[in-house]
C-alpha cells in the first residue's frame, strides 16, 4: 500500500523543497522502493532544481484538470520519478472551486497507488486549495521550519489547518503529523527557543510522538541544485547527507516500508 508523505508549510524559505528532494532520494536509496514526487508548486522550484523538464506539455496541472493521464505526466529521473509543477497552478483558486475539487489529488494518488511505495508532495508556500488538497491526500505530514517568529507561527497555523480537516464532520483528512525539521540550525538562543516550542507541539500529540530533526546549513545544499542532483545521491557521507539519511531512517521506523 502506497504511503503519501507531505513535507509542507505555507511559509516560504523554510527548506521545504530541499527536504522533499533529499528525504525522497534517501528513502529510495535505503529501501530500494518505488518513489514518486509530485510538485504542486506553481514556481516548479523542486522540479527545476533536480533537472526535470518543466517545459513538458504534461504536468500535475494537466493531470488535475483531466487534460492528460497521470502516466503521461510522470518523468523518470535518476533521483526518483516526478510529476513536475506548472505555472498554470497559479490559477488554482479560480480553477478548482467546486466542493469536490479538494479531493482531486487524493483521486490522482489512488489511481497510481499500486505503482509506487512512497509518494511525496511538495507545495507552494501559501495557504490555498492546493495545500488543502495535499492535507486531504496525505497519510503523513512533516513540517519544516526555521527559528524565526514567522516560521514558528506558521507551524502553529499548519497544525490548526490539519486538525480542522482531520476533525471535521466528514473527517476529510486522516493525515498524521509525524515530524518537524528545524532547518539552517545554528546554535543560538533563538534556535533553543524554537526547539522548546517544537517540543511543546510534540507534547500535544498522542503516542507515538512526532520526531524533531535538526538540519544545519551547508554550502553543499546550494551546489547540488546547480548540478541538478541531490546531497543524498552524490554526497552521501557529508554531514548534511547523513542528517537526511537519519531522517529517512526515522520515517521508515515510524511508518514502515
Amino acid at each position: 500500500m502506497v504511503k503519501t508523505i507531505a513535507i509542507t508549510s505555507a511559509k516560504g524559505g523554510v527548506g521545504k523543497s530541499t527536504c522533499t528532494v533529499e528525504i525522497a532520494n534517501a528513502l529510495r536509496n535505503i529501501t530500494n522502493k518505488r518513489v514518486l514526487v509530485i510538485d504542486l508548486d506553481e514556481n516548479s522550484t523542486l522540479s527545476d532544481n533536480i533537472g526535470a523538464d518543466i517545459s513538458a506539455p504534461n504536468t500535475i496541472y494537466e493531470v488535475l484538470t483531466g487534460a492528460c493521464s497521470i502516466n503521461d505526466a510522470v518523468q523518470h529521473h535518476k533521483l526518483f520519478d516526478i510529476i513536475p509543477g506548472s505555472k498554470s497552478l497559479s490559477k488554482a483558486s479560480v480553477e478548482f472551486t467546486e466542493r469536490e475539487d479538494v479531493y482531486l489529488l487524493s483521486d490522482v494518488i489512488d489511481f497510481i497507488k499500486d505503482d509506487y511505495d512512497f509518494i511525496f508532495v511538495d507545495n507552494a508556500p501559501s495557504r490555498s486549495v492546493l495545500l488543502t488538497m495535499t492535507i486531504i491526500a496525505a497519510d503523513y505530514i512533516i513540517i519544516p521550519t526555521m527559528s524565526d517568529e514567522g516560521s514558528m507561527k506558521m507551524v502553529d497555523e499548519m497544525e490548526k489547518d490539519i486538525s480542522k480537516l482531520v476533525n471535521s464532520r466528514n473527517h476529510e483528512s486522516h493525515a498524521e503529523v509525524i515530524g518537524y525539521i528545524l532547518n539552517f540550525y545554528k546554535r543560538s538562543n533563538m534556535y533553543d527557543l524554537a526547539l522548546n516550542r517544537l517540543q511543546e507541539h510534540i507534547n500535544d500529540h498522542d503516542e507515538p510522538k512526532p520526531f524533531i530533526a535538526i538540519v544545519k546549513e551547508l554550502i553543499i545544499a546550494s551546489e547540488v541544485k546547480t548540478f541538478k542532483t541531490a546531497i543524498c545521491e552524490d554526497y552521501k557521507s557529508s554531514p548534511l547527507g547523513r542528517s537526511f539519511y537519519d531522517i529517512a531512517n526515522t520515517i521508515v521506523k515510524r511508518i514502515g516500508e
